[in-house]
């Protein structure tokens, strides 16, 4: 996608991922499968932190998410955990459930793409 192009993001981005990994294929297969495993646990944290109004829990969590999904292209993923490391930052718990449900969908559909593609 071209900067300014108007269209919108994509979940994963693959050519970015592969500049990210030098082109190594064991690599960028190695960080999927650690991203596969992790990911379902760090959204569960984020849901326990929220669950239990625990602000620097959700910051811990959203941020490991967010450096992960960075790591792995996954821009979409990565600006919804910023936004829940934000608001746990600011201590804006009440704002976390709808941006929770953001970052769950993007979650799937990252899943799915990863899931389904051969790096």
């Amino acid at each position: 996608m071209a900067a300014g192009d108007g269209r919108a993001p994509a979940i994963f981005d693959p050519e970015a991922f592969e500049r990210q990994t030098g082109g190594d294929a064991g690599l960028r297969a190695e960080i999927i499968g650690m991203f596969l495993e992790d990911c379902p646990v760090r959204v569960g944290e984020i849901r326990t932190a929220i669950a239990n109004g625990d602000a620097a829990a959700l910051v811990s969590s959203a941020h490991a998410l967010k450096g992960s999904a960075s790591y792995l292209s996954a821009s979409i993923v990565r600006a919804r955990a910023a936004d829940l490391e934000h608001v746990g930052r600011a201590g804006r718990l009440a704002d976390a459930p709808a941006l929770l449900g953001q970052l769950d969908a993007a979650v799937a559909e990252l899943l799915t793409v990863l899931r389904r593609e051969s790096f």
